[in-house]
């Protein structure tokens, strides 16, 4: 394998980037790291879908006035001119784009794929179409671009959630991926579904399977495309850069540590001994970029495929007891000031027992506070929130209760490959001031950035979570006297 090295903004210099998924959660931060620390960039080519009634400018627009780019546009404040909006669908064949618009990106040098739908309960049909057909259409394009020097598939280390050990490279398919792309666009939603299953092997969802039905289309073009397959494990908050605990998105951890802080959700199907692999989103763009530099300048042994699994190292890692009590001690610090009640709940692996609490904890209050809310002329709400935090947490049971473990040897080689000069800004380690000090900093970003409260608004939120908790103690003592009363008349008298 032989390298001539060549510093990381160096490469990127005058090159046209294209990145499917900008809109998204990691696509946001690829696009403002380009830009960023990458000053010398040419254009970045973003496919976007048409929305009715908004341009792709305005769209844009949207994506670009978050606190995430004050930092890149203090900086460099003409460098969102080099950002193209594509008008595009990955669920189309050439990813709905445009002859026009390929001409105009015929000279791309780099390519990230990050689009994909992360909905678990995604019907079989469109998640092949979204996952894994846009793969083989957006590889298909990459080998008409003359200048390409490195492509980059963004899957996920969960592409084969039956292997709890996970090493970087590309396993043995469960179908074969024409066969599943054929059978999407010939077969019926309803039909696809019946054999859904059987298909693809009682899969946990078809996000996971989807993806690594992708992953077996980069294998098969690894000599026709500079091809780099990358795989993040669960991606979190930013951890230091642009701003430190950034995030978009109720996904992972972040979604539960509200939703208890918040006192919505009391009932919990995870296993608190298992382990949860988190990685955060900016360690993993960087790394991403690493990966895609280092294709540029190498050229790699005839048919390897580099494989990167971005996940944490086992001392890296928590278990979810630990993560949600450390949850609770910061939130009985920095309250959430929109609390419906004090924060508390059980969590158990038994999906029965998780029935019964569920319904206890969770419907018969949501019901009882609904019925108030129409009575005091208001919209109720909370019924249908927690139709949707049970079937959340249905859908996530197989992942809350295992651990995997994710070789990621290859992922930890791109911060040795790095000069000290790219090291300052492209540095892959992670959990820098320690794990902890990381988790207080994405919960006070889940506050600030997902629940919109100013920490202005602390002091109020505390006196409010006082006022709560003795209410929640006071419920729970004319329970507890209620039910002794009950056993006391039925069994002393």
């Amino acid at each position: 394998m032989q390298q001539k090295f060549v510093d990381i903004p160096a490469v990127f210099a005058g090159a046209d980037v294209f990145i499917t998924g900008g809109s998204g959660f990691m696509g946001k931060v690829l696009v403002e790291k380009l830009l960023r620390s990458c000053p010398q960039i040419a254009r970045v080519f973003v496919l976007m879908r048409p929305k009715r009634g908004k341009s792709l400018e305005d769209r844009l627009k949207t994506i670009t006035d978050g606190v995430l780019f004050d930092t890149l546009k203090s900086e460099h404040p003409d460098a969102l001119r080099k950002v193209h909006p594509i008008e595009g669908d990955c669920t189309q064949l050439k990813l709905g784009m445009s002859a026009e618009s390929m001409e105009r990106m015929s000279d791309v040098q780099f390519v990230f794929h990050a689009a994909a739908s992360v909905r678990f309960d995604d019907p079989l049909k469109d998640a092949i179409l979204t996952n894994t057909r846009s793969t083989r259409e957006l590889l298909d394009w990459a080998k008409t671009l003359r200048k390409l020097r490195a492509v980059v598939h963004i899957s996920t280390t969960y592409c084969n959630p039956e292997l709890l050990r996970v090493e970087e490279k590309i396993y043995p398919p469960k179908m074969d991926w024409r066969d599943a792309i054929r059978m999407a666009e010939t077969l019926d939603m309803p039909t696809l579904e019946t054999f859904k299953d059987k298909l693809t092997q009682f899969a946990p969802n078809t996000y996971t399977y989807t993806k690594g039905l992708a992953e077996q289309i980069c294998h098969d073009y690894r000599n026709d495309v500079p091809l780099v397959v990358f795989r993040p494990s669960i991606v979190t908050n930013t951890e230091r850069e642009p701003v430190a605990g950034w995030v978009d998105n109720f996904n992972g951890p972040m979604g539960l540590l509200l939703g208890c802080a918040s006192g919505v959700v009391r009932t919990g199907l995870l296993d608190l001994k298992k382990r949860i692999n988190c990685i955060p989103v900016d360690v993993s763009i960087k790394a991403i970029i690493v990966a895609a530099w280092k294709r540029a300048i190498t050229e790699p042994d005839t048919g390897i495929l580099p494989v990167y699994n971005s996940a944490a190292e086992p001392d890296k890692t928590i278990n979810y007891g630990t993560l949600l009590y450390d949850g609770k001690v910061l939130f009985d610090r920095i309250p959430l000031t929109n609390m419906l009640w004090a924060p508390g709940g059980t969590a158990t692996s038994s999906k029965y027992i998780f029935y019964l609490l569920f319904f206890c904890c969770q419907l018969v209050p949501a019901l009882f506070a609904d019925a108030l809310l129409r009575i005091g002329g208001k919209a109720p709400f909370l019924l249908k929130l927690n139709r949707k935090i049970f079937d959340a947490q249905v859908s996530l049971r197989y992942f809350m209760n295992n651990e995997w473990v994710f070789v990621n040897e290859n992922f930890k080689q791109l911060e040795y490959a790095l000069s000290n000069a790219d090291r300052k800004n492209f540095s892959t380690n992670y959990f820098v001031q320690g794990m902890m000090e990381y988790y207080e900093i994405a919960i006070l970003g889940g506050r600030r950035y997902l629940m919109k409260e100013p920490d202005e608004n602390i002091d109020m939120a505390l006196r409010k979570y006082r006022r709560l908790r003795v209410l929640n103690y006071l419920l729970k003592s004319v329970l507890a006297f209620l039910l002794a009363y009950c056993v006391y008349r039925k069994y002393a008298l």
